[in-house]
């Protein structure tokens, strides 16, 4: 049986927990969240925030049996170009990152979203388990639930990420870099990749 299945609300406090753990040290969220006392816990804050927008903004998310991690997507058509949509509104950015932060994060995340391609495609927003639940095959369980979906539907996928070492993890799994640029105020660099649905033939259809 699947380690994996959809979250649903009541999953959201736990899955945001997860998530803060599995991103504590991630160059994106190190830059995006002001550091000193309570940064795990505005990292919970923000990714619950975002588990509810992207509900209510008709994405799928996909959690492990006890919310050890999960992925969330947007699918062709649902994500929005609102930057402020992305953590639910100013007052959580301010949190995340603080005020004197809130500028240059506003500009970068500006950036990566000025490059998001216009063709319908699923988006891989987050995807991330928790560290004691790694190296077990969960983001492998994670990323299938829907490639899986993208190759019969027809459907490409994009993602981004800042962590150099996931870059040929999700080539393993056919993205291709498209672009790669450092984000402003000493960012990381970001890698934003694309990865085409691959067509079933008689020779990798499965039986």
């Amino acid at each position: 049986m699947s380690p994996v299945r959809r979250a649903r609300a009541a999953d959201f406090p736990a899955l945001g927990c997860a998530l803060a753990r599995a991103f504590h040290d991630d160059p994106f969220w190190r830059w995006m969240a002001r550091p000193g006392p309570h940064y795990e816990r505005r990292l919970e804050q923000a990714f619950l925030a975002q588990l509810h927008h992207l509900e209510r903004s008709g994405g799928v998310i996909h959690t492990l049996q006890q919310d050890q991690g999960g992925a969330l997507w947007s699918p062709p058509g649902t994500w929005g170009s609102n930057v402020v949509a992305r953590l639910r509104h100013v007052p959580d950015l301010v949190r995340l990152c603080g005020l004197s932060g809130l500028p240059a994060r506003l500009h970068g995340i500006r950036q990566v979203q000025a490059l998001h391609p216009p063709t319908p495609h699923f988006y891989l927003q987050i995807i991330g388990v928790d560290p004691r639940a790694q190296q077990r095959g969960y983001a492998r369980h994670l990323l299938d639930s829907v490639l899986t979906q993208c190759d019969s539907d027809g459907f490409p996928a994009y993602l981004e990420t800042c962590n150099p070492h996931n870059v040929p993890l999700y080539q393993h799994f056919g993205f291709q870099v498209k672009h790669e640029f450092a984000l402003p105020d000493q960012g990381p660099r970001v890698w934003c990749l694309w990865r085409d649905p691959i067509r079933q033939t008689a020779g990798n259809r499965l039986s």
